[in-house]
């Protein structure tokens, strides 16, 4: 078990927010979430899936909605209201609790209910990264269900969402989150120990809490951040300019965008939410599931929602973790990636920068 004070969280939002992919919240939402994080408990307990009782309970938490909108309206009790209604309606009680995925907000968002409570969070989470739907994680990979889901806003108003398929899951809580104004949170996923252990991915607040640290360390000593990283965690320099075109919209609860780069190393990326695909020319550079990340020359990271034109920018990929890096997990992707222009299989990162 660690005790996660302050800084600790800082930089979890930092190295979170650029893990997230280009979604997951900004940078700006995250510092935001400190503080509220803050006004129920002076440090967050972070505890490892090792240290979890087989037969202990928990729930993933996240926050919903457009990037755009949670800029503006930062959660504090909807985790929290989220996870009481799905304790109530399976009838158990959370002795942990999971986040749903890496970024600089939804690192944050299941802590707000987890300091509440006063649990610990898991060291972890089913994704490795951000992701716009909700079955794009290693629980689902392995079976379980996503219903019931438990949805709330700050308001509050609250449903329990029950559906057969994950599709419905998706599309009935995306639906609802867009007519509350774009910005809900969920609690879905109850599990024992026993199977959190089976599928999750460890490490990975941990991992982002390195990452933050390193860039911070690299940004006060005036070193170039983005190289530190791609050194250190075996990253890839996929793009570096100036945005000379940033066409989007906001619809369905998605932000949708493509960004074009002109510079030292030019590319074009495709996001839904996340970024999906990056490309120079015709050359594939990476795609998902691995990560395509932002960050300014000044080496901030940067989500999608965050993006403008004229802005100095530079992209970095990493691998995916490889319990969400298979055929499996790509196949979450395809109808995305369809949608983009993109109907060919999946090539690593690794193959597409040689």
């Amino acid at each position: 078990m660690k005790e996660l004070g302050k800084k600790d969280l800082e930089h979890i939002v930092i190295g979170a927010g650029l893990l997230g992919g280009g979604g997951g919240g900004s940078i700006a939402e995250g510092m935001k979430l400190i503080e509220r994080v803050m006004e129920f408990s002076r440090a967050v307990e972070l505890v490892s899936v090792d240290e979890i009782s087989d037969d202990d309970w928990g729930a993933v938490i996240a926050g919903m909605g457009s990037p755009k909108a949670s800029l503006t309206r930062v959660r504090k009790y909807s985790p929290g209201y989220a996870l009481e209604l799905l304790e109530d309606a399976c009838r158990f009680k959370s002795s942990y609790v999971i986040p749903f995925e890496l970024g600089a907000g939804n690192s944050l968002n299941p802590m707000l209910a987890a300091a509440q409570r006063k649990i610990p969070i898991v060291d972890g989470d089913p994704v490795g990264r951000a992701v716009p739907e909700l079955q794009m994680n290693t629980f689902f990979l392995g079976g379980m269900k996503l219903s019931p889901l438990a949805l709330a806003t700050e308001d509050p108003i609250s449903a329990v969402i029950r559906t057969e398929g994950p599709l419905d899951a998706e599309r009935v809580t995306r639906a609802i989150t867009t007519e509350l104004s774009g910005v809900a949170a969920f609690a879905t996923l109850a599990m024992n120990g026993r199977d959190l252990k089976k599928y999750i991915i460890p490490g990975t607040t941990s991992l982002a809490d390195r990452i933050g640290a390193a860039i911070q360390e690299a940004r006060d000593q005036g070193r170039d951040a983005a190289g530190t990283v791609v050194e250190k965690y075996d990253g890839y320099l996929l793009g570096k300019g100036k945005i000379t075109s940033l066409r989007g919209e906001t619809r369905g609860g998605f932000d949708f965008g493509i960004v074009e780069v002109e510079g030292d190393l030019p590319l074009t990326v495709k996001f839904q939410n996340e970024s999906m695909i990056a490309v120079r020319g015709e050359k594939l550079l990476a795609m998902v599931p691995d990560l395509i990340c932002s960050m300014d020359w000044d080496g901030n990271p940067l989500t999608n929602a965050d993006l403008e034109e004229g802005m100095k920018i530079q992209y970095i990929g990493f691998m995916a973790n490889p319990s969400f890096r298979g055929a499996d997990a790509y196949r979450l992707f395809t109808k995305i990636l369809e949608a983009l222009g993109y109907n060919e299989e999946f090539v690593p990162i690794e193959k597409a920068m040689k």
